[in-house]
């Protein structure tokens, strides 16, 4: 991907990992969220919650058509083409739609960006364990509590920002057929609303805790404060604070007192369902033409700067920053930020456009 290599499988899998030191508490933090993650699925599955019609994957999952006559293979061939339809009719952003900014659709009342995304998937694997397979991917969020609550769209009293979600239409298509096959012969079947909150929702847990977990140590590096929500799960889940901080400053400690690589200080950020933050912050695979590079830019604009004052020294990292630089001037002459967000948001925007511009 031209300019944000470093955010691709392929330029992180080819980089040497140098330096690297293990944070002691990792283990112990990675053990509690698996449990917190298992515990909070299964209640969720367990009870038949709802949300509302307007949910945007209520509505998404009202226009998918399951054709349970279908073998999977024929029904992913019959439904690929409405699905990209599908995409560009609610201003999701990809290769092919340019999208737009949504509002709170998943957290709070954050603006949003919602990508329309196509990974590689294992179809026999993925029908037989529909239940947990994740359809949605987190690519930043604003949140730093712990109370890991669902992206549910309401004001939760989290802290507020710009947050990156990527739908995966096919998986998504897929994870409901079978969730319609096996409603089909209940005396009282659940519904579409059901669905989104059982399935979907409920797996996005692991990415919450692991921008949770990065953007704690952005937080102490910048001197800010934690912001704790309203609310919490109706059930005791972990909350290993002592653990976390401890965790916080030892990998803020590694990372600015080595001359590391930006990769490296990646590797360095080891977290709970990502092994670290090369794989946390990787972008949706996306030739990034004009239609989503702006999307693209936008997502990682906090984790580039934060890169750029950690790794700034390094000589290493000269050539990944004049990558930055050229593209922040390409969209900055392009006017690409005009009238897209709210005034506040394309002021923060614009402003860190300038930043990476003058590295």
């Amino acid at each position: 991907m031209q300019y944000l290599e470093l955010f691709t499988q392929e330029y992180i899998e080819k980089a040497p990992i140098t330096g690297l030191i293990i944070s002691r508490d990792i283990p112990y933090i990675r053990k509690l969220y698996e449990f917190n993650t298992t515990q909070i699925f299964t209640y969720y599955e367990s009870r038949n919650f709802a949300v509302k019609n307007t949910n945007i994957l209520s509505r998404v999952s009202e226009h998918i058509s399951p054709h349970l006559e279908y073998d999977v293979y024929r029904y992913l061939d019959f439904i690929e083409s409405r699905l990209t339809f599908l995409g560009r009719q609610f201003r999701f952003t990809s290769d092919i739609e340019k999208g737009e900014i949504h509002n709170g659709e998943f957290f709070n009342n954050d603006e949003e960006i919602i990508f329309s995304t196509d990974d590689d998937m294992n179809i026999d694997s993925l029908t037989k364990n529909w239940k947990r397979l994740e359809c949605l991917r987190i690519y930043k969020h604003p949140r730093n509590d712990t109370k890991l609550l669902l992206p549910l769209g309401r004001e939760d009293g989290s802290r507020s920002g710009l947050s990156v979600i990527g739908v995966d239409l096919r998986k998504l298509a897929i994870k409901y057929r079978e969730f319609v096959r096996e409603q089909k012969n209940k005396d009282s079947p659940l519904n579409k609303n059901h669905f989104v909150i059982k399935y979907v929702l409920s797996t996005t847990i692991g990415d919450i805790v692991d921008h949770m977990l990065l953007n704690r140590i952005m937080d102490l590096y910048y001197g800010r404060d934690i912001i704790t929500p309203r609310y919490k799960h109706p059930f005791k889940i972990f909350e290993p604070e002592v653990q976390i901080n401890r965790y916080v400053e030892n990998t803020l400690d590694v990372i600015t007192s080595k001359n590391l690589d930006f990769v490296n200080i990646l590797h360095n950020i080891q977290l709970v369902k990502n092994i670290d933050a090369t794989m946390l912050l990787l972008l949706p695979d996306m030739a990034g033409t004009r239609q989503s590079r702006w999307a693209m830019f936008v997502t990682r604009l906090d984790h580039m700067l934060f890169l750029y004052e950690i790794g700034k020294k390094s000589n290493s990292n000269r050539h990944i920053i004049n990558d930055w630089k050229r593209l922040a001037e390409r969209l900055h002459r392009d006017s690409i930020f005009e009238n897209k967000f709210t005034y506040e948001t394309e002021k923060d925007v614009k402003e860190k456009l300038y930043q990476v511009r003058n590295m």
